[in-house]
C-alpha cells in the first residue's frame, strides 16, 4: 500500500464505522510484510548495516525506542545476544537523553525504533550519540521522516504509513527485520550455534502466521467471551515475550477500556498475584521455553483462585493444565523468535474484545476523538499533533 493510496483511504474512510477497521486490516497483512522483509530491499539494507558493523569493528548494540517501539526492542535483545555474542542494551528513548549511555563511541551501534519516524525528541538523541562517535541506524516504516533523515542508515520497513494509531503491522514487521539483522550479523561474526535452524525457523514465519491468522479469527469471539466480564486484565509472559505481554497490556487497555495490567511471570507470582479474584482475566503467553512449566503451573494457580484464564501455546503440547480457553500456536517456533508470531492472538483478542466491550468505539482512533483526549495529550506531545488529529 503506496502513500498516495493511504491518503486516499484516510479522506474515503475518515468517519469509518463498520468492520473491518483499518487496524483489524493490518493484522491481516501481517504475512505479507513479513514476506516483503525477506525481499532484496531489507536484505540490502540489513547487508549495509551487517557491513558497517564489521568495519567499524561494533562491540555493544543500544537498542530505543518509546512504547509499541520500545517493546519491539526489547523482544529482539534475546535473540541479538545469542546471534551475535554482544553486550545489548535497550532504553526508552527519552530517558537516554535524560541519562546519556556516554560510553557510547565509534564501536557502538545505537538502533532507533519508531513506527511514525517522527516522535518528539529522537534526532536529539540521535546527534547526541553520533557526537560521541556511535553508528545509528534506524528501524522504521516512512521513508520520508526526520528519524530517516538523521540516522546513518535504515532498516526500513515494508508497510509505509498507517491509518489507524495502534502498531500491529509495523511492530511485527520492526521485530522480524531486527531478528534477520541479528541472523546476518551473527553469521558475519561465526560466533553463534544453531544457525541454520533460526534460519530456518525465520524463513518459515511468514507462512506460518499466514495460516494462523484466519484460522484464529474464526475462534477469537469464542476466546474472548470469557472474558468480556472482567474488570481487570492481566497478561504474564517470560524471556522475548515479556515485551509482548507489555504491548498487549497497552494494546487491551486501548481497545477495551478495561484495566490491563502486564508483568514478567517470576515477579507477578511474588507478590501482585494476591490482588487475584474472579473478575479478573489472565492471559498467559507459554511458548517453548525452560520456563513453560513455570507458567503452567502459575495459571492452574490462578484458575483455582478464580480467575478467567486464557493460555497461548503451541498446537502439539502434551499435559496441557486447565483452564478456560486454549490458544494453539503454529509448533516449532523457536522461543527466542516467538514474538514475532505470538503477539498476533494478543491483538485479535484486543480488537473483537474491544467491539464486545466499548460499543460504538473506534479501534482506529482509539480515545483520540473524545475532546477530553484531544486536549490532554496535546499537552504531553506537543509536536506529535498526528497523534491528536483526525
Amino acid at each position: 500500500m503506496n502513500e498516495d493510496m493511504i491518503k486516499t483511504l484516510q479522506q474515503e474512510n475518515k468517519h469509518r464505522t463498520q468492520h473491518p477497521y483499518w487496524v483489524w486490516e493490518s493484522i491481516q497483512m501481517i504475512p505479507q510484510m513479513l514476506s516483503q522483509c525477506l525481499e532484496d530491499e531489507t536484505s540490502r539494507d540489513i547487508e549495509q548495516v551487517v557491513n558497517e558493523c564489521l568495519n567499524r569493528k561494533v562491540n555493544k548494540l543500544i537498542l530505543v525506542g518509546r512504547g509499541s517501539s520500545y517493546f519491539a526492542a526489547l523482544a529482539t535483545q534475546p535473540f541479538i545476544k545469542k546471534m551475535t555474542g554482544l553486550p545489548v542494551e535497550c532504553y526508552v528513548t527519552n530517558v537516554l537523553a535524560a541519562y546519556p549511555y556516554t560510553a557510547c563511541d565509534s564501536q557502538t551501534a545505537v538502533f532507533f525504533n519508531s513506527h511514525s519516524g517522527k516522535s518528539e525528541g529522537d534526532v536529539y538523541v540521535v546527534d547526541m550519540v553520533k557526537k560521541l562517535g556511535a553508528y545509528t541506524v534506524g528501524v522504521t516504516d516512512i521513508r520520508e521522516s526526520s528519524l530517516t533523515e538523521a540516522v546513518d542508515q535504515v532498516l526500513m520497513g515494508p508497510g509505509g504509513s498507517k491509518v489507524e494509531l495502534p502498531a500491529t503491522r509495523t511492530y511485527a514487521t520492526a521485530i522480524y527485520r531486527t531478528l534477520l539483522f541479528a541472523l546476518a550479523l551473527g553469521k558475519a561474526l561465526g560466533v553463534a550455534k544453531d544457525v541454520e535452524e533460526f534460519e530456518k525457523s525465520l524463513k518459515a514465519l511468514p507462512a506460518q502466521v499466514g495460516a494462523f491468522i484466519p484460522a484464529f479469527e474464526k475462534q477469537a469471539t469464542q476466546v474472548v467471551d470469557v472474558l468480556k466480564d472482567c474488570t481487570t486484565l492481566v497478561i504474564a509472559g517470560y524471556g522475548p515475550n515479556t515485551p509482548n505481554a507489555e504491548e498487549a497490556a497497552m494494546a487491551f487497555n486501548q481497545s477495551t477500556g478495561i484495566s490491563s495490567q502486564s508483568y514478567e511471570m517470576e515477579n507477578y507470582i511474588h507478590g501482585p498475584m494476591q490482588a487475584l479474584n474472579k473478575q479478573t482475566g489472565m492471559i498467559c503467553i507459554a511458548p517453548p521455553s525452560p520456563l513453560q512449566e513455570r507458567m503452567f503451573s502459575m495459571v492452574t494457580a490462578a484458575r483455582i483462585i478464580g480467575a478467567k484464564t486464557v493460555l497461548i501455546v503451541p498446537e502439539d503440547t502434551d499435559n496441557l493444565p486447565e483452564v478456560d480457553r486454549v490458544v494453539k500456536m503454529p509448533p516449532q517456533i523457536p522461543d527466542l523468535i516467538s514474538p514475532v508470531a505470538y503477539m498476533l492472538p494478543l491483538w485479535q483478542m484486543g480488537y473483537h474484545l474491544g467491539m464486545l466491550t466499548q460499543k460504538g468505539a473506534h479501534p482506529d482512533r482509539l480515545s483520540m476523538d473524545k475532546p477530553e483526549f484531544k486536549e490532554g495529550f496535546s499537552h504531553i506531545m506537543k509536536s506529535d499533533k498526528w497523534v491528536t488529529k483526525k
